[in-house]
């Protein structure tokens, strides 16, 4: 039977998102459309959602500079550099947003992605301590501050990754839909191979599939080669060469080695050995953890160590399933302690790689090691004596 939720649950989460929208609100002028207002990456939403109404979706996938020409038709000539970085079918779920003026925009958007993140926090686990719910406010800030979709694709992975037993074709959908952030589930196809979790494995390939073909009937197939001819290039371009407050709020070896003035060819030569070591630990340890959330939670800490590019308001799910994943078993006061800090990276994170202590990796390395050493999931390096040699 399922447990009703702790009213601590639901006065806590009103509390967050109060707060969350409060912290925005406080920063940002309440009068015209100033830089306060619209320096936020959630700028390029409602741009390509009111272009792609008007029927110029193209513009999003074209040229570089033809995209960023209509932001600063609208936001004026003095608008900073921002750049579309996600596939059309992405557009889709931005499409709402074009409808709305964009302040009031901008305040659904945060509103209506976190009371989805705290559905799928429901999800995974009916009543959440205040602790936990403690533990997941630097992030929530973090991503209300910036206004960027952390909590839309946190919910996707949390619920996904929640549902994948009891509600598999539902899981499937949450993680087609993730597809339009690829980078966040880069390591679920191991996870659900491993688990035989074919029919999530099914509903997902349609899901992504169903999400390509209605953005061609919308879009056309032009709009996909724009992304690949032109936005895909640029991204690469913006890691290789672009320097900025960005890198500093990437939570990478590879963000740590570009914020200490590094280029990009050593940053990934210094990358690429981590994030092997972690797909091989990742793939031990998933033969070795007994629960599916600790396997769950494996899973995003080993996508965080790999990929080369993610910022800090990706780290909802990550944050989120260190705080489930602690709660399984007695954990140590240093490991609580370490939980603690990885909580606050999203917050502090910029300011200690700006005084050049880029941490975060470290961090998240440690309590990953630090859970599943717990779990007994890390391999023995020494051998025990055996009784024939003591």
């Amino acid at each position: 039977m399922r447990k009703a939720a702790s009213p601590l649950f639901s006065v806590a989460l009103l509390a967050t998102i109060v707060g969350a929208v409060f912290v925005v609100m406080l920063v940002i002028d309440p009068g015209t459309l100033t830089l306060h207002w619209t320096d936020k990456d959630f700028a390029n939403y409602w741009m390509a959602a009111r272009l792609a109404l008007e029927g110029r979706a193209l513009d999003v996938f074209g040229p570089h500079e033809s995209y960023l020409a209509h932001l600063r038709v609208f936001f004026g000539a003095d608008y900073p550099w921002r750049a579309w970085s996600y596939p059309p079918h992405y557009l889709l779920l931005m499409l709402p947003l074009g409808l709305f003026a964009y302040k009031m925009a901008l305040v659904l958007f945060l509103v209506v992605t976190f009371l989805l993140l705290c559905g799928a926090l429901h999800l995974a686990a009916l009543q959440l301590k205040g602790w936990q719910l403690l533990l997941l406010l630097p992030v929530a800030l973090t991503n209300a501050y910036v206004v960027q979709n952390g909590f839309l694709l946190g919910a996707l992975l949390i619920a996904g990754l929640a549902l994948r037993d009891s509600r598999p074709v539902l899981a499937g959908i949450c993680f087609g839909l993730l597809t339009v952030k690829p980078q966040l589930g880069v390591l679920l196809p191991l996870l659900l191979l491993l688990e035989r979790q074919w029919r999530t494995i099914a509903s997902a390939v349609v899901t992504a599939v169903a999400l390509f073909l209605l953005s061609v009937a919308l879009f056309g197939i032009e709009a996909w080669a724009g992304f690949f001819h032109y936005v895909t290039h640029y991204q690469v371009h913006v890691m290789k060469e672009l320097t900025g407050l960005f890198l500093h709020m990437m939570p990478t070896v590879f963000g740590a080695i570009r914020s200490l003035d590094f280029g990009a060819t050593t940053a990934f030569a210094v990358h690429l050995p981590f994030a092997v070591l972690a797909l091989v630990l990742f793939g031990y340890s998933l033969l070795r953890l007994d629960q599916p959330v600790a396997r769950a939670a494996s899973t995003v800490f080993a996508t965080a160590m790999v990929m080369p590019y993610l910022a800090s308001y990706d780290l909802v799910a990550l944050v989120a399933s260190a705080v489930l994943w602690m709660d399984r078993r007695p954990s140590s006061l240093a490991l609580r302690f370490t939980l603690f800090i990885l909580a606050c990276v999203p917050l502090v994170m910029p300011l200690l790689s700006l005084l050049g202590w880029p941490v975060a990796p470290v961090v998240i390395l440690a309590t990953w090691l630090g859970l599943l050493g717990r779990d007994g999931a890390l391999p023995r390096l020494t051998r025990r004596p055996s009784p024939a040699t003591m």
